[in-house]
């Protein structure tokens, strides 16, 4: 976070070889690189593939509880799209895990991700505000059920 003036602006921008880009820049080059590798994935496919790519890159991709001794031998093995894509993001010096933290930080709404482009949060924040909202709509929602089942219960 840096200050000008007596604002905070956080830091919405990403280093990419030695100058420092919008987030959302980056990955539509990466989306669009992707497409270019792979046609046929749409784009809601692409975050669990990343999601896959980076248990693996971390060698956590395990079948069940990693507690069990029989699981820890069966690993489960990338598909050869994710592997194309893991190559391309180990040939383009792209962390997985970094990677999938910036398309999760895209997927939030629209009026966060105007917040986080503008740099008035950061991308950590607005997953963070996002999260909240979504638990407070369930919450929402639990409660307005609860009154309607006390309702009929009531009305029997």
């Amino acid at each position: 976070m840096s200050k000008i003036n007596g604002k905070a602006f956080f830091n919405h921008r990403i280093r990419d070889k030695g100058k420092k880009i919008n987030i959302f820049d980056k990955i539509n080059s990466i989306k669009k690189d992707i497409k270019g590798l792979l046609p046929e994935i749409e784009d809601d496919k692409i975050l669990p593939i990343l999601s896959h790519i980076r248990n693996k890159h971390y060698g956590k991709l395990h079948y069940g509880r990693r507690a069990l001794p029989e699981n820890l031998q069966r690993k489960r093995e990338l598909t050869r799209t994710e592997i194309l894509i893991y190559d391309y993001l180990l040939k383009n010096n792209l962390n997985p895990s970094t990677t999938y933290r910036w398309f999760l930080a895209c997927r939030v709404p629209q009026d966060i991700k105007e917040k986080l482009a503008n740099g008035q949060i950061s991308h950590k924040k607005a997953i963070m505000i996002a999260g909240n909202r979504l638990r407070a709509k369930e919450s929402n929602i639990g409660l307005t059920m609860m009154e309607e089942i006390q309702n009929i219960v009531l009305s029997l």
